[in-house]
């Protein structure tokens, strides 16, 4: 339950402090990019339920985008945040929104929160950056109250569209004898420290976490030319068919471009009923 500034420093230098998210969004951002984007923030937030005045981390808040979204809907919202840069956009964005967010720097696998004092901790998009993820879900079961909940939102790296495209790149290999270009949209980016799915998350999270609910966003992203293909659609239409798809996906987690876990605080049955600590 370490500040930042008091962790040593081994395992600081584990943690970029100067991230930046400039580089997640491509120079031309296509529709189903967008809407998977716009999707995953409304399902995470639709899941947090938090008003009265009730606490809520946003664990990684990056720009403090979904934090400023609970706090709109009445929770008490803060945001953690390791890097210094993004720290910075996020109060500008803050600033702007007129919202109530308190900011901290620090890292997920060491929450400067005493136990059992929160109502809710969100981690979007974020979880597979850490260098130890599960340390990262001990830390939120730790800070929950009883009957608190944890939203965890992550790309899935198993989905439907993913597995197409490494499908039909292996084809083209095979007929072309391997002269074809490298298709790498469904490879851990540099800044990731682990590559998550439907059924790795879910093992993850079972020693420290009970899911309660498991919803998929958005089907077919990495398809290969589907992106240019809904491009050069009416935007009605393409939009009609993203929809269609996404309500695929809410039921087929597995095969989603996304995943939103909805999880409780674990009872240690070993220790008398207690949370896990």
């Amino acid at each position: 339950m370490a500040p930042l500034d008091t962790l040593p420093e081994a395992m600081k230098m584990q943690v970029d402090l100067e991230w930046d998210d400039g580089h997640v969004l491509p120079p031309k951002v296509y529709p189903d990019v967008a809407f998977l984007f716009q999707r995953l923030n409304e399902v995470t937030v639709a899941a947090v339920e938090a008003g009265g005045g009730e606490v809520v981390l946003d664990i990684g808040c990056g720009r403090a985008i979904d934090a400023i979204e609970v706090a709109r809907k009445g929770g008490k919202c803060l945001g953690l945040e390791p890097s210094k840069r993004m720290i910075e956009q996020g109060r500008k964005c803050i600033a702007a929104s007129g919202a109530e967010v308190s900011l901290v720097q620090g890292i997920g696998e060491h929450l400067p929160f005493k136990t059992g004092s929160l109502d809710r901790v969100v981690c979007k998009g974020s979880l597979d950056h850490f260098p130890d993820p599960a340390k990262a879900l001990e830390e939120m079961a730790r800070v929950l109250k009883p009957g608190g909940r944890a939203i965890i939102a992550i790309a899935n790296f198993e989905c439907l569209g993913f597995r197409l495209g490494r499908a039909l790149l292996a084809l083209q290999r095979l007929l072309r004898r391997g002269k074809t270009g490298e298709g790498n949209i469904w490879q851990i980016p540099p800044d990731h420290t682990y590559k998550f799915d439907h059924a790795s998350l879910r093992h993850l999270v079972k020693p420290y976490l009970k899911v309660e609910g498991c919803t998929g966003v958005s089907l077919l992203f990495g398809l290969p030319h589907w992106s240019s293909l809904l491009a050069r659609l009416p935007s009605g239409v393409s939009r009609a068919i993203l929809v269609a798809l996404d309500g695929l996906a809410c039921r087929l987690a597995p095969l989603s471009d996304g995943i939103v876990l909805t999880c409780s605080p674990r009872a240690n049955p070993d220790a008398g009923g207690k949370l896990i600590a």
